[in-house]
């Protein structure tokens, strides 16, 4: 578990998965350090679900967007996670930067957006994606 002003993480051990919640804006360390804390029980959690709670999200400066695709992104999928949900309302305030994160993550990941992290792991389960056998974004 980790815990700061700007985000929470953990894993949830029945849902073999990683939930980082944004609670308010964050940028630099502030933004990096909690990234690097779902990154660490990604690592310590192989083939992990990494879920996202959007829905304080905000705008990601340059820098930490740069980041995220030249360090997080390659590193995460080190991890053998396949999956990476969004917790977001139907419409989300900060859609461009949601847009922006999911062209590139749509690489390598399959990427679920619901309302809740229930709707997720069900997506998941529904899909019945085998993370050892997925390579593709659509779980083939």
């Amino acid at each position: 578990m980790f815990e700061s002003d700007y985000a929470r993480t953990g894993y949830i051990e029945k849902d073999g998965a990683v939930l980082h919640v944004w609670k308010k804006e964050a940028h630099f360390d502030d933004y990096r350090k909690p990234v690097k804390a779902s990154l660490e029980m990604l690592r310590e959690h192989k083939d992990s679900i990494f879920i996202v709670d959007a829905r304080n999200g905000f705008e990601d400066v340059k820098e930490d967007v740069e980041w995220g695709f030249e360090y997080f992104l390659p590193e995460l999928k080190k991890t053998g996670c396949r999956i990476w949900g969004f917790i977001l309302p139907g419409v989300s305030e900060i859609e461009g930067e949601i847009d922006l994160w999911t062209s590139e993550i749509e690489k390598n990941f399959v990427v679920i957006r619901a309302a809740s992290y229930e709707e997720i792991v069900h997506e998941a389960k529904k899909r019945n994606i085998d993370h050892s056998k997925c390579d593709r974004q659509d779980g083939r």
